[in-house]
């Protein structure tokens, strides 16, 4: 079991100890067991502790302090009268029914206790108020459970139904799939969806006992839950922040000011690492980390300048076939919109996070997609994705077409985004703020110009220290680092293509430099990337109408069996493959597998620590593989389940000690 993800248990003790002293000492009148916000407020006026508990008393801390501290500015500056009245108006009557309604998304349903009762309930109320080390312990403590059940469950139904060397795989996947089931219902109850889950429950196909072992060894790791609950946790404090008015143009735009500071510190403690490190590869040849991600798409100068590169390029087929150019604005209606433009909340709001408002939006383009399709028209162009001053998101897309096509296509995008509760387009200046759409205009502007902006307001602010953003009225390089947050902290896709070839083959074309093959067709596809020629890309693999399935070239990838930490077979890119190549081979654009190492050997005792710490919480990918003693772990699990159909219970010990 890994240390690493286990916090001191006694802390938190010890801090309530030490308030518990200072109380007694400091403020011997104080009731006992309140929160650090009503401190706050006994110092400033301790007659109204009883009744302003009923307001601050349930808020979560974080939201309890920024309400105190409010409530303590307006009791110095106007008295005691205006601060109650604060808190009865303002708190009573407009925030706390938002913040019940939020609350109540993500409230705690208990119906299956496992082996012992369901000791987490406390733990996932107040998860939207732990630090890092309260999710470690907790994430460790939740990966003991599911481990203590998979355990039990699985000797016991062993026992029941003893299993024969002879069992068929029918019987087999019965019984993996009663004990995944056991483990995905404690899951569940943590507001946590269980790998493969969907598939298992809904899927056309089932997964297989191979995927519902490694989903089991999932759940079973305290590094997974650590993630999922850190995950649950940053959701639902933004969630709040925006239920109470901390995102918004006169507070907080686009993002809160914690989100803010913790994209921001994670920003900084990244830095640190890469400084530390080196890419070291099977020959030994090592660069620096930090400047293969400083000459990575890592980087947002270089993202921008190949997002405008590849617009650019649109734009370049579409004069050559004589298409035009439209910009459109979709937004949401008013029940997905938190707070209004110049300020106050809306009554309407359901409740919406930025990630339903997202999942509408690509709902509306799914249905207008599909009706385009139908209609046989060709569009191709970006989408790209920037959220109101409240977090709310809407799209802006810049789409090429026939001439002839173009009124359809204002009809069908329009119908479609106006669908939805139409009751609120009553005007012109409605229906207009919904959907909206600009001819563009040679004369006056390509379409790279228009959507430029957009783009660079979304990565980096470069060369926007003059605009001023019309959502918050500050300039929009200062705003951008709040727009890559608030999309980091919602996992939302700021930038998509929409039509052409994929992007993905031209950048490992990229890494290929002066190539030539006897074919013709493949030749004009790696000269165009060679000379970064996007346009020039597009027409060689096909147009900009081009199905995946007539690609001159295409990604080629390899199997890895046992490829992730949990026992999954992994499928990685190799290279770029294509029909016209013999016999289907493929060129490879990755010779080098390379791994993360210190810098030297005489690495200073901090920096093995940085090491050590980050080895538990890098990603999967083809720079950080598994190592030989857990590959061989997670293979000798799959072979003795799959291969040899022995009783399940034989390796449940090993499996909950190696998920850590």
């Amino acid at each position: 079991m890994n240390s690493d993800f286990t916090a001191n248990e006694h802390n938190g003790d010890h801090k309530q100890t030490t308030i518990h002293k200072q109380t007694a000492m400091f403020q011997p009148n104080m009731p006992q067991g309140v929160s650090m916000a009503e401190r706050l407020l006994w110092e400033v006026n301790a007659d109204d502790h009883q009744w302003r508990h009923q307001y601050i008393g349930q808020m979560p801390d974080f939201l309890a302090k920024y309400f105190s501290r409010r409530y303590v500015d307006i009791f110095h500056r106007s008295g005691r009268r205006d601060a109650n009245s604060f808190l009865r108006k303002t708190v009573g009557q407009n925030v706390l029914p938002r913040l019940q309604l939020v609350k109540k998304r993500y409230q705690f349903n208990h119906y299956v206790s496992g082996i012992a009762p369901f000791p987490f309930i406390e733990q996932l109320e107040k998860v939207a108020t732990y630090d890092r080390k309260q999710l470690l312990k907790l994430a460790h403590e939740v990966a003991v459970f599911i481990s203590g059940n998979y355990e039990h469950y699985s000797l016991a139904y062993s026992q029941q139904h003893p299993s024969t060397s002879f069992e068929g795989d029918n019987k087999l996947f019965s019984r993996v799939a009663k004990l995944y089931e056991l483990l995905a219902k404690l899951t569940l109850q943590c507001n946590t969806n269980p790998p493969y889950w969907y598939r298992f429950k809904r899927g056309r196909k089932a997964p297989s006992i191979d995927q519902l072992c490694s989903g089991m060894l999932r759940m079973m790791s305290a590094r997974w839950w650590y993630f999922r609950l850190k995950r649950l946790r940053d959701v639902q404090s933004e969630h709040m922040a925006i239920a109470v008015g901390q995102v918004q143009q006169a507070a907080s735009p686009y993002v809160s000011r914690q989100a803010l500071r913790e994209w921001l510190e994670q920003k900084r403690r990244n830095r640190e690492f890469f400084k530390h490190f080196d890419l070291e590869n099977e020959e030994g040849e090592r660069i620096s980390l930090a400047d293969s991600v400083v000459h990575s798409n890592a980087n947002p100068a270089i993202r921008r300048c190949e997002l405008m590169v590849r617009m650019r390029g649109f734009e370049n087929i579409a004069d050559k076939m004589h298409c035009v150019g439209e910009f459109y604005t979709i937004t949401a209606p008013a029940k997905y919109h938190a707070v209004q433009h110049q300020g106050g909340f809306v009554k309407y709001w359901d409740g919406a996070t930025p990630t339903d408002t997202q999942r509408y939006l690509c709902g509306v383009w799914a249905k207008a997609r599909a009706a385009i399709a139908r209609a046989g028209i060709n569009i191709f162009g970006f989408r790209v994705v920037e959220p109101h001053h409240d977090g709310t998101p809407h799209w802006h897309m810049v789409l090429f077409m026939l001439p002839e096509h173009l009124q359809q296509v204002r009809e069908i995008l329009g119908h479609y985004a106006r669908q939805e509760e139409q009751h609120e387009l009553k005007s012109d200046d409605a229906k207009k703020a919904r959907f909206d759409y600009r001819a563009i205009d040679p004369n006056k502007g390509s379409a790279t110009g228009y959507i430029a902006k957009y783009i660079s307001k979304n990565i980096d602010g470069y060369a926007l220290e003059e605009e001023t953003d019309h959502e918050t009225g500050e300039t929009l390089r200062d705003m951008a680092k709040s727009v890559t947050a608030w999309a980091s902290r919602w996992r939302i896709r700021q930038f998509q293509q929409i039509g052409g070839a994929p992007v993905s083959v031209w950048r490992e074309l990229r890494r290929l430099r002066e190539m030539h093959l006897s074919d013709t067709k493949i030749n004009a596809v790696l000269q165009a990337a060679d000379e970064g020629n996007w346009a020039a890309y597009t027409q060689a693999q096909g147009g900009p109408w081009v199905a995946r399935r007539d690609l001159v070239i295409r990604l080629s990838y390899k199997h890895i069996p046992f490829g992730s930490p949990y026992g999954e077979d992994v499928h990685s890119i190799q290279g770029v493959t294509s029909p016209f190549l013999p016999r289907m081979e493929f060129i490879c654009t990755r010779i080098h597998q390379w791994s993360i190492v210190p810098k030297t050997n005489t690495a200073s005792t901090s920096e093995r620590i940085v090491y050590k710490r980050s080895k538990k919480f890098s990603s999967w990918s083809s720079v950080n593989n598994c190592t030989d003693e857990q590959f061989k772990c997670y293979r000798d699990h799959r072979i003795h389940i799959v291969e040899k159909s022995t009783k399940l219970a034989n390796f449940s010990a090993k499996t909950a000690d190696n998920s850590y």
